[in-house]
């Protein structure tokens, strides 16, 4: 999830690249559709080329776990030997050893990169099984219904049922940060925590709107910092380990279903009708984008802070490489004399500001913003365009007020200006 030009949409163009570009925005690119449409539930990657996906399977054919090799440019399909079966989770522990779990109390492993799977299957086959999380190769948990917690120390090859005094309710989702501390987001004011492996758990409850609210997605940054989103649209921060919680967002109108950080400042977030949330700064504060596509977004995964996919209820997947924060607009119809890179309006600006910028010919382009100091900061355009004239918005909500230089570097031209940012 990559030959594009659709991250930026071509103001001035040759039409045949007009009308391709003309289907992105917020730079979040469609790289594969399921056939037949089916939702997309569980996905990972191990780098930011080799991932799998699967999700509702009612298709007729046992041939519907994704693989691919080159970041989504092509997907394989494998053989997962069901055709009427759900998978909600997976985890990724190397290119070649991959885990999904679902319903009918379902694991499937590979450990030769998918060119077989193995099931266990629990004992009792209405379990859905609904998160999943490994320490290692060899440890790993599953969660599911009836307030099910599974443990395997034998790379999969059995389960133990982690006992709890709790009610039997939805668990969806775990995270561990060690092998000892490791969090459950459940259902019915269910926020699981454990100190011992899970050999006993304490429940931390967690900030809830109602016994409804469900914990669809957790993340720790270590044994005390961390947070979880919810199907109410809630991100919710606790830095003691629990016994204290804080709101930190809230889509009213919309679920949130799914974390991913790839360090400890960066993360995004999947909702409902196509929005993402980004935070750089650990959490506290988060930013929305759409990605143009009006649809629930399940499951998202950032292996680098701008290079990440997420999954549809329509069965796409979406990859950005940019993180997403860049939005574009078509406008003229000639095609330019000269390469040039124009001042930024508004400048000053609070926090968005437009860039545009002329291509002679179609070729390779980098476009670039850097701090006062001459550090990075954001990638707004870095690949091969066709020629044209194109605009780009940068979104500064993320940054602090100051002074930025933009660079535009192609074959033979390269060209700086500063701008201002006032907030």
């Amino acid at each position: 999830m990559k030959e594009r030009f659709s991250k930026l949409a071509l103001i001035t163009a040759i039409p045949v690249f007009l009308m391709f570009a003309l289907n992105a925005q917020a730079q979040w690119i469609v790289r594969y559709t399921s056939s037949p449409n089916q939702t997309i539930k569980a996905m990972g990657f191990y780098d930011v080329n080799t991932g799998y996906h699967a999700g509702i399977l009612y298709n007729g054919s046992t041939m519907n776990i994704g693989k691919t090799t080159n970041g989504g440019v092509n997907y394989t399909l494998q053989n997962s030997h069901y055709t009427s079966q759900v998978f909600n989770s997976m985890f990724v522990i190397h290119p070649d050893t991959v885990f999904f779990c679902g319903g009918h109390g379902i694991i499937l492993k590979t450990v030769d990169g998918g060119l077989n799977w193995n099931s266990y299957i629990y004992s009792d086959t209405t379990l859905q099984l609904w998160g999943m999380f490994f320490l290692n190769s060899q440890t790993g948990y599953c969660v599911g219904g009836k307030g099910k917690i599974l443990k395997t120390t034998n790379q999969g090859l059995s389960w133990d049922v982690k006992p709890t005094t709790f009610p039997l309710t939805d668990l969806h989702s775990v995270f561990f940060v060690n092998e000892n501390t490791g969090y459950i987001g459940g259902s019915a004011n269910q926020f699981l925590k454990t100190t011992n492996a899970g050999a006993n758990w304490e429940n931390k409850v967690g900030l809830n709107i109602s016994g409804f609210e469900s914990h669809s997605s957790v993340h720790f940054f270590d044994a005390n910092t961390g947070m979880y989103c919810t199907n109410a649209g809630r991100i919710v921060m606790t830095t003691n380990g629990g016994d204290n919680w804080a709101l930190m967002t809230d889509l009213s109108n919309s679920g949130l279903w799914c974390l991913s950080f790839p360090n400890a400042q960066t993360g995004y977030a999947s909702a409902s009708h196509g929005i993402i949330l980004k935070t750089t700064n650990g959490g506290t504060n988060w930013i929305t984008q759409n990605t143009g596509i009006d649809e629930i977004l399940y499951v998202i995964d950032f292996l680098t802070p701008d290079t990440g996919y997420v999954t549809t209820w329509t069965g796409k997947i979406l990859k950005t490489t940019n993180g997403g924060l860049t939005f574009v607009s078509q406008n003229g119809s000639t095609i330019p004399s000269e390469y040039k890179l124009e001042q930024n309006y508004p400048n000053p600006f609070n926090p968005i500001t437009n860039i545009k910028f002329s291509m002679l010919n179609a070729q390779f382009a980098s476009l670039k913003v850097y701090d006062i100091l001459g550090k990075e900061v954001s990638t707004l355009v870095n690949e091969k365009l066709s020629a044209g004239t194109y605009s780009v918005n940068w979104n500064a909500a993320e940054y602090p007020s100051g002074v930025y230089f933009y660079k535009l570097i192609t074959d033979g031209y390269s060209e700086t200006k500063r701008m201002l940012l006032l907030k």
